[in-house]
């Protein structure tokens, strides 16, 4: 074969690559390099926990093995998702009008039944998925009071949100809105970030600043993973498809990092 014809093979194959594999391939890269090369080992906190998660299901992959972990001591775990999680199948036939939400519902009280959460410490507050970022003063201000509510009536040690910079509206603004509300409470708490879009999406060391990723730390969660797993599996409506369609609302690839026996965090921002 001649070179050229070598050559343009090899950057068909590369293109190919690069259209259907380079999110997954990025992905582990910057996983693997966060996890290995960017991280601190940490102990599990005894602290209670409250954890925030925007939607059904970024609970259980940002934060299932630490809520298993602090269930197996006995540490009390809380667990208040903001959005009603409606959007997730707006393009399916069956849910174009937030119809999955009772079905996500569910899912996310059998997933933190398995990590070992109970129902009373699992709380809601269904705002409309998607719209963090567009709701009035008003709604905002409703939003704030509520978890400045929560957060007094828990009394956490810790709490846990989606990462400032998650490339997901609605995880940017939960940030922002548990932000205010911790200071509105006048608690001394620690606040950490976990990572669900970030590390998909954008290209993490162009995206994040050196102080910040100084700042991530690493959970081993491998005793608790059978359970992380199984709480994974229980939002069936996320990972695999429903009914005769072939599409799925996660992406390929995407669910690899979650089924590691570590966990990332970052120190919140001061």
């Amino acid at each position: 074969m001649q070179p050229s014809k070598i050559v343009q093979r090899i950057f068909r194959k590369m293109q190919w690559i690069k259209t259907h594999h380079w999110p997954i391939f990025r992905s582990r890269v910057q996983f693997c390099g966060l996890l290995f090369f960017g991280s601190q080992s940490i102990s599990l906190s005894p602290k209670s926990t409250l954890i925030i998660s925007p939607h059904q299901d970024d609970e259980t992959l940002g934060c299932g093995g630490l809520i298993a972990l602090k269930r197996a001591q006995n540490i009390a775990v809380n667990v208040l998702f903001i959005t009603d999680g409606s959007a997730s199948h707006r393009w399916h036939p069956d849910f174009k009008n937030g119809e999955i939400a009772p079905v996500r519902h569910q899912e996310a009280i059998e997933a933190l039944q398995i990590l070992g959460v109970e129902n009373s410490s699992i709380h809601f507050l269904d705002q409309p998925d998607g719209q963090l970022k567009w709701v009035s003063e008003s709604v905002r201000e409703s939003i704030v009071m509520q978890l400045t509510t929560h957060i007094l009536a828990v009394q956490p040690g810790e709490i846990y949100v989606t990462h400032h910079h998650d490339r997901s509206n609605d995880h940017e603004v939960a940030y922002d809105l548990i932000k205010m509300a911790i200071q509105r409470s006048g608690l001394m708490v620690d606040l950490l970030e976990y990572p669900i879009w970030i590390l998909w999406k954008p290209l993490l060391f162009r995206d994040l600043s050196p102080r910040e990723l100084l700042g991530a730390k690493r959970l081993s969660i491998g005793t608790v993973m059978p359970q992380k797993r199984k709480a994974l599996k229980a939002y069936r409506s996320q990972y695999a498809p429903i009914g005769e369609t072939t599409s799925t609302v996660l992406p390929k690839g995407f669910l690899w990092r979650f089924f590691l026996p570590y966990e990332i965090f970052f120190q919140s921002r001061e």
